[in-house]
């Protein structure tokens, strides 16, 4: 029998099989024997070519796919032949790490523990039937999330904590690149419910491509994921769910160590860091944020722009942060230098960060680090230097309208507010429906003040008459 070189007769990450209704079926309803007949023929695998690959006779194969499969070895064996995932077996993340060891051994060698699993007795056949239950929920949990049952809703933000034991199929590298980018561009462009819908299957199809992936692939793969984590968390703060925001950042954090890239490395920080201040351990943030800045070496004459980049926003967030604990003198220190680093870009924009630094990011920054220090003059002193045509997106640009609306408000200007408000409204609509920026609308409209023109209708767009 001719030798079958497995490596090459594996499914593509795009064949159609992956995305067809026979086989979500298959995997919903346990049929392990379906799943595995599915991929072998997309695999242009004969049924004997399949057992030479797994020690197993071609008669053998046939009776796999037809009846009932429970046996944990064997399943683990035919996933390791044909790179099926784990989870559509029914097998866990951890069993799929020793995929490698699992393919030599013999279901045969241990009778005692194959007879419980048979029989359905004892912890194997309790484990067996947990997993068939918990893949099963699984991939009804997703198909209700994709296919057939409206859009998922902004704050649905819990799918996005779903996606490390994926059940997804494998996804084109260049695919994954590409929905990096459109999440990317859809968080610049304050498309928030869009991003959300959209990160949990490209966060499991880069869980997936990652732990397939050995050397300098792995490490951009892990590059990759760790991006995508800092937009999910930077997308749940936005919508106001400061406790996953967290758990993505740490993710974020942890896909990163693996790439050994300073500047992905200080990204992901960057996020924890925004999500512990958020939750008021700003002692904590700051110190995060300043060590990771220092070690950087970004202060340093022949740094390149993107180290510079991860330098200025880590130093902005330690200002933001310095200023919510009431520490003046910190937080000027710190935007000070913030603003320095922008100016020695020269106008360069570093590309894969979530916020862009500039002199203009800098001085939105600067509002609100001077609000929060209760100095609202100095505040829209800054705003009034910021050009919004030099802002590079639609999210910086609601985010400096908010802003300087808050300013307006703590000011004591309630018209000159809501006036930015209507501004953020028209450019950035998502920007204005976050749950902190309609708290504000609601405050400005139950103040004891003349209510500005536009406030009570726009409180209405927003729901915060309630």
């Amino acid at each position: 029998m001719t030798k079958v070189d497995a490596s090459e007769r594996r499914p593509a990450p795009t064949h159609p099989m992956w995305q067809s209704p026979e086989l979500r079926a298959a995997v919903a309803r346990d049929d392990a024997g379906a799943v595995i007949r599915l991929v072998r023929q997309a695999a242009g695998l004969t049924q004997s070519e399949l057992g030479h690959l797994c020690g197993y006779s071609g008669s053998t194969i046939s009776r796999l796919e037809r009846a009932p499969l429970h046996d944990i070895d064997v399943r683990r064996r035919l996933a390791h032949a044909l790179s099926i995932p784990a989870v559509m077996l029914g097998l866990s993340d951890d069993l799929r790490r020793h995929d490698g060891r699992a393919a030599h051994t013999s279901a045969a060698s241990n009778p005692e523990a194959d007879r419980l699993r048979r029989s359905g007795d004892g912890e194997g056949g309790d484990f067996m039937r947990r997993r068939t239950f918990l893949a099963g929920a699984a991939v009804t949990a997703v198909a209700g999330l994709t296919a057939g049952s409206g859009p998922v809703p902004a704050t649905s933000l819990e799918a996005l904590l779903l996606t490390g034991g994926s059940i997804a199929p494998p996804m084109a590298p260049d695919a994954l690149t590409t929905g990096l980018a459109a999440a990317s561009r859809a968080y610049a462009d304050s498309r928030f419910a869009e991003l959300t819908r959209g990160l949990p299957s490209l966060l499991s199809g880069l869980h997936i491509a990652r732990d397939q992936a050995t050397g300098r692939q792995r490490e951009a793969l892990a590059g990759h994921l760790a991006r995508a984590y800092v937009l999910a968390s930077s997308v749940s703060t936005k919508l106001g769910d400061d406790a996953i925001a967290w758990v993505l950042a740490d993710r974020a954090l942890t896909a990163s160590r693996e790439t050994g890239n300073g500047v992905v490395m200080a990204a992901a920080t960057h996020t924890v860091a925004i999500a512990m201040r958020r939750e008021g351990h700003h002692d904590g943030a700051l110190h995060l944020l300043t060590t990771t800045a220092e070690g950087l070496g970004a202060d340093s004459g022949g740094a390149d722009a993107a180290l510079i980049a991860a330098y200025g926003n880590l130093l902005c967030t330690a200002a933001y942060s310095s200023a919510q604990a009431g520490n003046a003198p910190a937080a000027a220190a710190f935007i000070d230098e913030a603003a320095a680093a922008a100016g020695r870009l020269g106008g360069t924009t570093v590309p894969g960060t979530v916020v862009p630094l500039s002199p203009a990011t800098v001085a939105i920054y600067k509002i609100g680090v001077y609000t929060a220090l209760g100095d609202t003059g100095t505040a829209l002193r800054s705003a009034e230097t910021v050009r919004p045509a030099e802002l590079p997106s639609t999210e910086r640009y609601g985010r400096f309208c908010v802003d300087t609306a808050r300013a307006w408000t703590h000011h004591g200007k309630p018209d000159r507010a809501v006036q930015a408000l209507l501004s953020a409204e028209r450019h950035a609509p998502e920007e204005v429906n976050r749950p902190s920026v309609r708290d504000l609308v609601s405050s400005l409209l139950y103040a004891p003040t003349a209510t500005p023109a536009g406030l009570r209708d726009l409180a209405t767009r927003v729901g915060a008459t309630t």
